[in-house]
């Protein structure tokens, strides 16, 4: 009899220990989560590193530190860059990345062929969505790391290119408002001369006539309409920033040789004004659009 308890009581521990490493094997399962479901004091003890060579400035590695006691999962594909320009560059990679318990991975080319003009300006790489802030591209650096979230002139610099590709959009949306207008209108003015020719073919000559007459100077008007010499843009800079102390200059676009205009992102000619101080120390850029809106920042381009 005694042997029997022993042996049932063998039985019972064995089983115990079995169910126990079953639980354990779970909890070890459940540790790997995805990026999104951490909390913040747990996203805080991750550091992301975006970085680009200088042999191949258009591809991005990133790196991940995970100092967390989670296995943190990603989707590749789901990293992107925030920009100025109305479509957001997403990772080319495919297939996920974890990165286990305080450990390093890096993912390389997560981003390839991106163009330069994309760095031209700070952006913002995201996981998924702008509620996801990783780090933001800097202009100056082939890395940009997390910690650069906390940089005040990042942000300011992101918000302000932010700001000025809005303008840029809304310049955009209401020149091609003014087109289609602008369009309708010549319809109309063509429909009502046929109509008139149809009753009255000497009135057709003069209706025709008067029509071209019209016309031309439907097209001269638009030629005209919303648009500023560099000397216009300059002063405009000059009364916005209001400081008498500062030199105001055109920056001429190399690639076009004596160019003073910019085509920027959303194809509209744009004047880049730069204006120092008298003794050079410091300076500012500024974009004036064709309908004389000017903003604080680089064209967008």
């Amino acid at each position: 009899m005694c042997l029997l308890l022993i042996s049932a009581g063998c039985a019972n521990k064995a089983d115990a220990d079995k169910s126990t490493s079953d639980v354990k094997a779970t909890e070890t399962t459940e540790k790997t989560v995805d990026y999104t479901s951490l909390s913040q004091s747990e996203r805080n003890e991750l550091t992301f590193l975006f970085t680009r060579s200088s042999q191949d400035p258009v591809s991005v590695d990133l790196k991940i530190i995970n100092r967390t006691n989670k296995n943190i999962s990603f989707i590749n594909s789901d990293f992107i860059l925030m920009h100025t320009k109305s479509d957001k560059v997403r990772a080319d990679k495919d297939g996920d990345s974890t990165i286990d318990s305080n450990s390093t991975k890096t993912v390389k080319n997560l981003f390839e062929d991106v163009e330069l003009s994309e760095f031209q300006t700070v952006g913002l790489f995201v996981y998924k969505n702008s509620d996801n802030e990783l780090a933001y591209s800097e202009t100056a650096k082939l890395s940009s790391r997390s910690s650069n979230l906390t940089n005040s002139s990042l942000e300011n610099s992101y918000k302000q290119a932010n700001k000025a590709a809005k303008a840029a959009n809304r310049v955009t949306k209401s020149t091609s408002s003014e087109t289609e207008d602008s369009k309708k209108n010549s319809t109309d003015t063509d429909t009502n001369t046929t109509n008139t020719n149809a009753n009255d073919s000497t009135n057709t000559n003069t209706d025709s006539s008067n029509s071209t007459d019209n016309k031309t100077d439907s097209n001269d008007d638009s030629s005209s309409v919303g648009t500023v010499s560099s000397d216009q843009a300059m002063n405009m800079v000059k009364s916005h920033d209001g400081n008498s102390d500062k030199k105001y200059a055109v920056v001429v676009d190399q690639n076009g040789g004596t160019a003073k205009t910019y085509t920027d992102s959303n194809g509209q000619s744009v004047y880049w004004i730069h204006s120092s101080d008298n003794d050079g120390s410091s300076g500012d850029d500024w974009t004036v659009y064709p309908n004389g809106t000017v903003m604080h920042a680089k064209p967008n381009l």
